[in-house]
């Protein structure tokens, strides 16, 4: 009696192909390790040039070692995506420190004084409201400066001289265009000198801008009204001065009619100065 043995079951061949590891892609290596480098120096000011230099590169040979055949692409395709992050991070980089650059060379800073007294203005400071003499005076809605404060840069020196809170009756009467202002709001007439202090020998016109903040933080200033508005002696920012000249005239604002009082005004000397806070009355 013969016995039947079962065949013997054996594992399938290996396909040496697939069981080969694929070699390091050098290249995509290389294209890693700058576009890493290329991202930090594109963050760092001073040296965003050399970040600029070595994105790019690293964007090439990440394309080029993508292509290789037989290696691998875990690197390359690392090297790709961090030269696109690092460039996007390196405009917003380079736009932010820009923005600073320009910021620091137009900026102009505000200086102030308070008046010694108030003097004989249309609107008297109230007892409430003293002259700050701290330095954090008028940058703060909740500590202006009082009406007949000075305001300076580094060309111009802007005094309001007067502020009429409810100078509705004045300027209605004063031009036939000036319609009546819109229920619940009156006109404020803001009286202003600014004087000229730079050396350009062209002259320099006045654009110094003036807005009204309310209570409850809302700002108005002539561009908020759907009215034309020409006030008694309009203040002429289109004037050309030249040092030592001055210009005094009107500003007239639709503000509301509720608690005028408790707003303040934001006063601009100059077309790119910080804005000062000056008391309502």
């Amino acid at each position: 009696m013969s016995w039947i043995h079962p065949p013997l079951l054996r594992p399938p061949p290996l396909n040496p192909q697939a069981a080969a590891k694929k070699p390091r892609n050098t290249l995509g290596l290389i294209a890693l390790i700058i576009s890493l480098v290329g991202t930090v120096f594109a963050c760092i000011p001073g040296a965003m040039i050399v970040g600029w230099i070595l994105l790019p590169i690293s964007f090439i040979l990440g394309i080029v070692a993508l292509f290789m055949k037989g290696k691998s692409l875990g690197l390359a395709v690392g090297a790709v995506i961090i030269s696109v992050i690092g460039t996007v991070i390196g405009i917003i980089a380079f736009i932010t420190v820009l923005g600073n650059a320009l910021n620091d060379a137009f900026h102009e800073e505000t200086t102030t004084s308070s008046p010694q007294s108030a003097g004989t203005q249309e609107s008297e400071p109230s007892d409430g409201i003293e002259a700050p003499s701290s330095e954090d005076a008028g940058k703060t809605r909740e500590n202006p400066l009082p009406i007949g404060s000075s305001l300076e840069t580094s060309k111009w020196t802007v005094v309001i001289n007067s502020i009429t809170l409810d100078g509705t009756e004045t300027v209605v009467g004063a031009n036939a265009l000036n319609d009546a202002p819109d229920p619940g709001m009156i006109y404020a007439l803001i009286n202003v000198t600014a004087t000229y202090r730079g050396d350009d020998a062209q002259g320099a016109h006045p654009w110094l801008s003036i807005d009204y903040v309310s209570k409850d933080g809302k700002t108005y200033d002539s561009t908020t009204s759907s009215k034309l508005i020409i006030p008694p002696d309009q203040f002429d920012t289109l004037s050309t001065l030249y040092n030592g000249a001055s210009a005094t005239g009107n500003f007239a604002i639709e503000i509301p009619a509720d608690s005028p009082e408790q707003g303040v005004f934001a006063v601009s000397p100059d077309l790119l100065a910080d804005k000062v806070f000056i008391a309502a009355q």
